[in-house]
């Protein structure tokens, strides 16, 4: 009975620690941007930044994705061999926060261009 307490116990702390890892930077969302922020930009300047957000983006995801397979690599490792490695599990912050943004931003300047009936 006491081990699979035990085992129970020592089962459910891991998944709640497992699951504060980094996300996928292919399942992280945008978060909403107004595109009447760029009410006074014309097609020019809205592909500039429409390019700007594109290469910021892919930056971001870059980085995002380096920490959800460190962040994998720690859990697995962790929970099969060093347990105590699992508090060094990071889970998602600022660049998962930027990469939303950016992601929100680039989703306004293309209904922008769309307004705007851009080439």
């Amino acid at each position: 009975m006491k081990t699979i307490r035990g085992t129970l116990i020592i089962g459910l702390s891991m998944s709640v620690l497992i699951t504060s890892c980094a996300s996928n930077p292919a399942s992280i969302g945008d978060t909403f941007v107004s595109p009447s922020m760029y009410n006074s930009y014309d097609c020019e300047q809205i592909a500039t930044e429409m390019m700007r957000y594109t290469a910021e983006v892919a930056n971001l995801e870059g980085q995002q994705m380096k920490l959800y397979s460190s962040d994998q690599m720690k859990g697995w490792v962790g929970s099969l061999l060093l347990w105590p490695l699992l508090i060094f599990i990071k889970g998602d912050g600022a660049i998962a926060s930027q990469l939303k943004t950016a992601k929100g931003t680039l989703k306004a300047l293309q209904q922008k261009i769309t307004e705007l009936k851009c080439k």
